[in-house]
């Protein structure tokens, strides 16, 4: 009996040269079926290592793959729809009507692979996968094309921590039936993380670090304030947008060699966002071996993360303060225990085999 197809749409990395993204451009203007399409490794530009946002779409394709399905990969950028024949099954991550910077608009686009195919394949076996948070801003545009899945009997998979799981009587989606969903934590893989962080400064003079864009739900206002109230405050941001207070750094590849230089000279990384599924810059710097002191609302509540508050930047400041003074053994133990715990929870087999049996292959 033949295996059914499973049509995937996840993100696809773009060329890692400017001879890929050629050909990948003359392909969609002339539109040829893309190369990705037919999820073979030397077909699609992975990128070592694998940037977080792509690490999703690797791991999944080989887990499926590893079940003797056979695949077909889909960008979600991507304006079609997937060729569907009776039994295949569609898994796929929604796109914002305007784009990805457009997660504040009220629907999601119609024309997107993902769209189309969960809307005009109602009898297939539809998944639709994608990060979620209990934040209205965040989730409401994905609530039309949830609630016609729903109803067509199609199942979702929610990316986020354990926090957004739980009171689903706050979800934007408690008054959507949905008998068939499930949640998964992220998962990383530590072999492209090496701990690098090896000694802390010295006591009052440890230096902080943030990763990460400023969008709403990343709260980097309580960031600023903290930095406008500590004196002599030294903080560096790495991402898009600006923080102020801190020194910005609008792109680098966080590769091991360069996390190494970050590592000399800052000490903690800090995260308080209102509304994260599960940050994951926070498990790339558990493995890197920073101490970091997050809000549960990043999407992670382990007891060896300093506990911060979203908008308490007095309290914020106390406990900032508080590390400051610790003893660098303490630190080097908190460090450790980060990284085994990413090494043992955060795993990409937990991560797929949950998908996998939810899905029921």
């Amino acid at each position: 009996m033949r295996k059914p197809t499973i049509h995937f749409v996840f993100t696809v990395p773009l060329g890692a040269n400017i001879f890929r993204r050629i050909v990948d451009k003359v392909i969609k203007i002339l539109k040829i079926t893309p190369l990705h399409r037919f999820g073979i490794d030397f077909l699609i530009p992975w990128q070592r290592p694998i940037r977080s946002v792509h690490a999703i779409s690797y791991n999944l394709l080989h887990a499926f793959k590893q079940k003797g399905y056979k695949v077909r990969l889909y960008s979600l950028y991507e304006h079609t729809v997937a060729n569907m024949n009776p039994g295949d099954i569609f898994i796929g991550l929604p796109l914002p009507a305007g784009g990805m910077g457009a997660t504040r608009s009220n629907d999601d686009d119609r024309q997107s692979v993902t769209s189309r195919t969960i809307r005009e394949f109602p009898n297939n076996k539809n998944f639709i996968i994608m990060p979620y948070s209990h934040d209205e801003t965040y989730a409401n545009w994905t609530k039309s094309l949830v609630r016609d899945n729903a109803k067509q009997g199609g199942g979702a998979i929610f990316i986020g921590g354990p926090i957004w799981e739980r009171d689903w009587s706050k979800s934007p989606y408690r008054d959507i039936d949905l008998n068939k969903k499930t949640h998964v934590i992220m998962g990383i893989d530590p072999n492209d993380y090496p701990r690098v962080k090896i000694q802390f400064n010295p006591k009052g003079k440890r230096r902080f670090l943030y990763i990460g864009h400023t969008a709403w739900y990343k709260n980097t206002v309580e960031l600023e304030r903290i930095a406008s109230r500590i004196p002599n405050f030294e903080g560096l941001h790495i991402g898009e947008g600006e923080v102020k207070g801190w020194k910005n750094m609008r792109f680098a590849s966080l590769t091991p060699a360069f996390m190494s230089k970050i590592a000399e000279e800052y000490d903690f990384f800090l995260s308080v966002s209102t509304a994260d599924p599960q940050a994951t810059t926070i498990l790339e710097q558990m493995c890197f071996g920073f101490v970091i002191a997050s809000t549960p609302e990043t999407g992670y509540e382990y007891s060896s993360l300093i506990k911060l508050s979203t908008n308490n930047t007095e309290q914020n400041i106390q406990i900032l303060n508080e590390l400051q003074q610790k003893d660098e053994s303490e630190l080097l133990e908190i460090a450790k225990e980060n990284r085994k715990i990413a090494e043992d929870n955060q795993t990409w087999s937990q991560f797929c085999t949950k998908i996998i049996n939810f899905v029921d292959l």
